[in-house]
Parts: structure tokens; sequence; C-alpha cells
């Protein structure tokens, strides 16, 4: 115990006089203080003489006390360091560690050997029966954890497989959106060289003084069919058509809404952006829906995954990341334009989060193929059919979650093999090196679609970042 601090002259006065003046006064220790103070103020030094004898004699005692604690802590000190010494052969003793750690190994050495003294008598004082039923208890443990840890191992390996599945069919999908795209290329070329053959044409012209009627058939006879470009300035000469003529693809294209898109109806604008969007996802290629605000992005969004959800027969997984200003309003729209999509909203504190992520977000989930079951019972509320999804590990098909929830539980995420990425305000990647940019680029999806109003906002370089 450390020693007691010495006190001043003036807490013996206080001690004496305070308890009288408190009474006399009747007012509060503060008041009871000032005026004690005043009157040790008011003292003379023949006053003051005998508390501040009190005082030195406790100041001596303080520190003879001191070093007397300083002795002691010396000593202690002392001895530890020469338990902890240990003699070389020939030499004086010096100071090592080895010791200590030969103390500490045998300390331990005796604790385990007491242990295993004491379970040995628990062990032979059980009856027969006692040590079956142990050993029982012991295996059934061993199985079960075994079989937790097979179960973990299954859905890992589910999951894995689910994401190689992805990989599969986006190296497919980049294969298709190369061709498409070398075959637009194509098409632009041919209109180039159109036009610089009438520069060309133009050119030889000139240079001959001569005027040439445009109905000339002298240029025809020897380009045959080309000549339909070079005599067509604007381009129409190029049938698109023609250019896919021989192609067997079939194409998707809607002349209305989906039956699952609910509480009205799309304008011929909006359903004429879905088939854009259906035509991306054909070729494999995202893309940004840019429609000024007002426009409907939210629900042009939703008719793409309804799109899905119905002609595809996939419940996803797909991945929302909005503003969280917005999420309430996606919430609300998703419920009530395709009530069908199972929406679940991964927001709320790290408590709430994790809650969600343990019933919701688990390896089984991101283990399911997304396809939509066959089977499908009456719903007793609504009197009508509905998916029976009983057997569907993953109870939502839409994530609705904010930017700064993606970046938190970026790795509970990153477990799922999104099938659409959706992300409301998109100017938000227009820097390429934020944090969210690097969360969206690291989640393994099929396809992507960015909804903003303002694609370029101030550079070509922002404009750069949402198409990267």
């Amino acid at each position: 115990m450390p020693p007691q601090r010495a006190k001043s002259a003036f807490m013996y006065y206080q001690s004496d006089h305070l308890a009288e003046i408190k009474r006399s006064t009747g007012g509060s220790m503060g008041e009871a203080m000032t005026a004690l103070s005043a009157q040790w103020k008011s003292l003379t030094a023949a006053q003051k003489r005998p508390y501040l004898e009190r005082e030195q004699v406790d100041r001596e005692r303080y520190n003879r006390e001191c070093a007397e604690a300083d002795a002691a802590a010396y000593k202690a000190q002392q001895e530890r360091l020469a338990m902890n010494s240990m003699p070389d052969e020939g030499e004086d003793i010096r100071a090592s560690s080895r010791g200590a750690r030969g103390r500490v190994d045998a300390e331990r050495a005796e604790r385990e050997a007491y242990e295993r003294q004491r379970k040995k008598e628990l062990r032979d004082a059980l009856t027969p029966e006692e040590r079956e039923e142990r050993r029982a208890a012991k295996a059934a443990k061993k199985a079960e954890v075994m079989e937790r840890q097979r179960k973990r191992d299954e859905e890992e390996a589910a999951v894995e497989a689910r994401h190689k599945k992805l990989d599969k069919e986006a190296t497919k999908k980049t294969e298709e959106r190369l061709k498409y795209l070398l075959g637009q290329s194509e098409i632009f070329a041919r209109l180039k060289a159109g036009k610089k053959r009438l520069e060309g044409d133009a050119e030889e012209e000139k240079k001959e003084g001569e005027y040439k009627s445009k109905h000339s058939p002298s240029r025809k006879k020897k380009r045959g069919r080309k000549a339909a470009v070079a005599d067509d300035p604007e381009g129409e000469g190029v049938d698109e058509d023609d250019e896919e003529e021989g192609s067997e693809e079939e194409h998707v294209f809607l002349t209305k809404q989906p039956d699952c898109i609910e509480f009205g109806q799309l304008k011929p604008y909006q359903l004429e952006g879905l088939n854009w969007m259906i035509h991306l996802a054909e070729k494999g290629l995202n893309g940004i829906l840019a429609d000024e605000m007002g426009l409907g992005k939210t629900l042009q969004s939703i008719s793409i995954l309804a799109y899905h959800w119905e002609f595809l027969k996939s419940q996803g997984p797909h991945l929302v990341c909005v503003p969280k200003s917005t999420l309430s309003n996606w919430m609300n729209e998703l419920n009530r334009w395709c009530p069908s999509l199972r929406a679940i909203r991964f927001h709320g504190a790290k408590e709430e989060r994790e809650a969600l992520a343990e019933e919701y977000f688990t390896n089984e989930a991101a283990a399911h193929d997304g396809k939509r079951p066959t089977k499908q019972i009456l719903n007793e509320k609504t009197g009508e059919m509905e998916d029976d999804n009983s057997d569907n590990p993953r109870a939502w098909d839409v994530c609705v979650t904010t930017y700064e929830v993606a970046n938190t539980e970026k790795k509970v995420l990153s477990r799922f093999a999104w099938k659409y990425l959706v992300i409301d305000e998109a100017h938000r990647l227009k820097n390429e090196s934020s944090m969210f940019s690097a969360t969206v680029r690291s989640f393994n999806t099929a396809y992507r679609l960015l909804l903003t109003g303002t694609p370029l906002q101030n550079n070509l370089h922002e404009l750069w970042a949402l198409l990267n």
C-alpha cells in the first residue's frame, strides 16, 4: 500500500474548525469553506504555528514511509533479478531469462500433471454406465461437429460452382459481345468507305473538269452492288437487314409489358427502353439508362427484372444499390409495381445487418441456382396462384441496399453471383478510384445497369468512369 500523503497546515485547521463553522453559518459546504478560508487568512503567524508544526511532523512521516517503500521495492527487484539469474561455469552470476523460462515451464508441467491426476481420479470415480453415457455424448458431439463442417463445405463448394457457372456464362457472353461489336464496326467501316469513294469521285471530276450526271451508269457497271453505297451520300444504301440476312439468331421484342407488372401501364418509350435492355442482355452488354428525371427509370429497371422473372423463369438474385434517401422509395416501387419479386431491404445498424446476414445471406442461399419453382400454390390472402418457394433456401429475389452498406458489407454481398446489378444515381461512380467504384467492380455479376440523368457532368473522364 503506498504511503499516505502529508497534510498541509490548512487541512489540519479545516479538520478542527469546519464542522463548527458549518453549524454556525447553516449554509452549504461551499459557503462554509469560503468562511473557513477567510478565517485562515486572518490568523496571525503565532496562531498558525501549531498547525505548521503538525504539517512538518506529518511531512517527515511521509518522507520516511516513502524511503521505506522505495527500499522495499528495490529489495523485491533485486530478489527477482536473483531468481532470474543463472551462473555460468567458472563465471560469476549474470542476469539471464533462461532461469525464468525454466521455472515457468516447471510450474506449467506441475499444473498439467495435477490436472491429469484430477481427471484420472474423476474418471475412476465414474460408474461404467456413466462412462458409457459420456462416451456416447462425446461421440454424438463429434458427429454433430463433423456434420456441420461437411454441410459448410458443401455450401461453399456450391457457392464456388455458382460463381464458376456465372464466369463461364460471362465468357460466352464476351464472345457474343465481341462478335456483335465487330459486326457494328463493319457497318460503320462500309459507311466510311462509301463516303471516301464519294469524295474520291468528286475530286476526280474536279480534276477532269467535266460534268458527269449522277445518273451516269458508267461506274455502276464496274462496281455492281457497291455502287449503291457510292451513289448514296446519306448512307441509305446500306440495309442492316441485308447485313443480318441469313443469321439464325432470334431476338426478343416485347409488344406489351410483362403480366407481373401491376398497378399501371408502361409508356411506349418505357416499353422501348425495356426492349433495349433485353437486346443488351442478349448481346452480353451492359448499359446506362440516362433518361431525364421523372421519366420512370426506376420502373424501367424494375421491368427488366420482371422480364427475367416471367419470361426467363429467373429469380435472380438481383442487387440494387441506391442512395440512402431513395431506399424506401425503391422498396415501395418494387412492392407496388412487381409484387411477384420478393424484395429485401439490407440496411440498419451493425446488429441489424448481422442478424439479416445470418438469416438471409447464408452460403446455402448463395448456392441456389436462381430458377423459379415449377410448382405453384394458392395464396389464401390474395386468392391468386404464386410460386411455391418452400424448398428455396433464399427468401428474396431482389436485395436493395445503399452505397455505404455495400462498402461495409462487401464480404457478405460477394458471396452471391448476382444476375443484375442496378445502380441508381450512378454519377456517384464518376470517380473510378473511389471505394464504392472498387466495391461494385469486385462483385460477380451477369449484367450491369446504371441509372443516371446526368451521365456527363464535367468532363469525358467522368463518362469513361461510368463506362468502365
